[in-house]
Parts: C-alpha cells; sequence; structure tokens
C-alpha cells in the first residue's frame, strides 16, 4: 500500500471506480448458489446476524460461502472495549467465545464450514486468533478478537492481504 496525493477530479475518479468494483461484486456475490438471497436456512441465520457492514466486504475473495455470514454473526455479539463506547465505531472487540458447534446448530450447516468460515476469517484478518489461547482442546470454544470491518479498505490482490485504515499509518504518512 503506498500513499500518494491527487487531485480532486482523480479522486472522484477513484470513488467512481470504487463504487463499480462493489456493485460488479455484489453481482457476482448474488449470483452464486449459497446465499441468503435463495436459501431460506440462510436467510433466517442472516436475520440474526449484523444489518451494519461494509460493502466492501463483498469485494473480498472469500472461498468459505459461510465466511461472510460468520463474520457478521460475529460482529451482532462483539462488545466493545470501554475506551471505544462513546466513539462511533470501534477498531476492535472485546475477546469473544466462537463456540463452533452451537453456530453450525443456530445456522443448520456442517460443523466443518463453521470451522473453515472461522479459519478464513483468521487468514483474511478479520479475526485476531492465536492456538495459545485455547486451552489445547480443539472442540472447545475459541477466543478471538473481531476486527470491525468499518475500517475496512479492500483487498489487495497483488500481495493477497486484506486493507484496513490505520490511524498510524495515516500519521506517518503526514510525518
Amino acid at each position: 500500500m503506498r500513499a500518494i496525493l491527487i487531485t480532486e477530479t482523480d479522486y472522484i475518479k477513484l470513488n467512481r471506480l470504487k463504487e463499480k468494483e462493489i456493485a460488479e461484486a455484489y453481482n457476482h456475490f448474488r449470483k452464486k448458489k449459497k446465499t441468503h438471497l435463495k436459501d431460506p436456512g440462510l436467510k433466517e441465520f442472516f436475520e440474526k446476524c449484523s444489518d451494519d457492514f461494509n460493502q466492501i466486504l463483498f469485494t473480498i475473495p472469500f472461498k468459505c460461502y459461510f465466511s461472510i455470514y460468520l463474520y457478521l454473526f460475529l460482529k451482532k455479539r462483539a462488545d466493545r472495549f470501554d475506551i471505544d463506547k462513546d466513539k462511533f465505531q470501534f477498531v476492535f472487540s472485546k475477546p469473544l467465545e466462537v463456540n463452533v458447534s452451537e453456530i453450525a446448530r443456530i445456522a443448520r450447516v456442517p460443523l466443518n464450514t463453521v470451522k473453515a468460515a472461522f479459519h478464513e476469517l483468521v487468514k483474511q484478518e478479520f479475526l485476531i486468533y492465536t492456538d495459545e489461547l485455547s486451552l489445547g482442546n480443539k472442540n472447545q470454544a475459541k477466543s478471538s478478537i473481531l476486527v470491525n470491518d468499518f475500517f475496512l479498505i479492500g483487498f489487495d490482490s497483488a500481495t493477497m492481504t486484506t486493507c484496513f485504515f490505520n490511524k498510524q499509518m495515516k500519521f506517518a504518512a503526514i510525518n
């Protein structure tokens, strides 16, 4: 990622391109077989998820269809830190317990689907998780920290990473 100076006209063009990219990604999402738009079971689960999410989330190339739904479900259950209570958005949530079997039962999807979605969210850096936090039993709930998608910039296909806005990056670029 690089910080560059651009004119107002170029900024408008970039915004239009980003809006077009999001619209194309949403159309691609709508055409998938397993979405809440086509599957009544996923629609019922989607109603239990957070409806406040960044549209750029559709541009992230998730391999598991359930990753977006798991993220939105966890976001609905996430608690803010006390220092973020008066702010509009939080950056990181308090550590939350992710019980894979409970989520699979609520969503009525296979257990391995929820596990794959969890590992994909960790890989894409939407969840901060380390094995050292768990007690060693793989069937127990996993403790992880949720990263807010409000600060999501997009997916960098060159480095294959998800990019989030970071205040330290902003100040480093100014100085």
